[in-house]
């Protein structure tokens, strides 16, 4: 034990261990009512070390995000679902309730009303399917 310190080394190691911050992993709530782009998706972003939670419809997403808003970092949506409600209600609802999650839409034919709409809710960003898995790696790592 150094005279400094009232503490040997063994036990500032200890305290540093029992101090210090985990490093937690993002988490991405990842929603599509296409079952194979989800499972494509998911891979690709868990594949960049990020967590990736699932919905396949927007009311799904809708329950999971009340229930666990607090774990969720970003938002990742189809725009056009066929059950339970669109992808562009989901934000809209989400904005009526006060739930500002970041929010990236994603859409594989929008039309030039439905990209306003989406941005005049503060969608972070707008890319059609299927998506250049690069490129949305740098959008979800610029975002996150």
């Amino acid at each position: 034990m150094s005279q400094n310190n009232f503490l040997s080394e063994e036990e500032l190691e200890a305290l540093r261990e029992i101090t210090e911050t985990p490093v937690r992993r993002p988490v991405i709530l990842l929603v599509d009512d296409d079952e194979d782009v989800l499972a494509e998706m998911r891979e690709l972003i868990e594949g960049a070390d990020v967590d990736c939670l699932t919905a396949s419809s927007a009311a799904e997403a809708l329950r999971r995000i009340t229930r666990d808003e607090s774990s969720i970092d970003l938002l990742v949506t189809d725009l056009n679902m066929e059950e339970e409600g669109s992808g562009l209600n989901l934000v809209r609802e989400l904005h009526l309730i006060g739930t500002f999650l970041p929010i990236i839409v994603l859409s594989g034919h929008a039309g030039t009303r439905d990209v306003i709409d989406a941005m005049r809710l503060n969608v972070l960003d707008f890319m059609l399917k299927p998506v250049e898995p690069a490129h949305f790696l740098r959008v979800l790592s610029r975002n996150l």
